[in-house]
């Protein structure tokens, strides 16, 4: 099975910029997917793809990274609780 480089660890990437032009940045990651499905018919490796919330300073984005890695050896639904759990304190932050 060919398993890209990436996955299991989150990086930040530029996010879209703001409708004042400012930058942004979010944390994703890739993680394997499991069960049946986790193959496609050429025998990579399936991945699901979560993102925290878009920040207006990389330090932040670096931290959701952090949350993120520190779930992903948990799985997929450990990962996606943590990703929603960023989401909702965009606000906050």
């Amino acid at each position: 099975a060919v398993v890209p480089e990436n996955v299991g660890k989150a990086q930040v990437v530029d996010g879209a910029p703001m409708n004042t032009g400012d930058k942004t940045w979010q944390a994703e990651i890739l993680i394997a997917r499991i069960g049946e499905d986790n193959m496609n018919h050429s025998g990579n490796v399936r991945t699901i793809c979560f993102r925290g919330p878009s920040r207006t300073t990389e330090s932040q984005a670096m931290e959701d990274a952090d949350e993120l890695n520190k779930c992903a050896e948990d799985g997929p639904k450990a990962v996606r609780a943590a990703a929603l759990k960023l989401q909702k304190t965009k606000g906050r932050r």
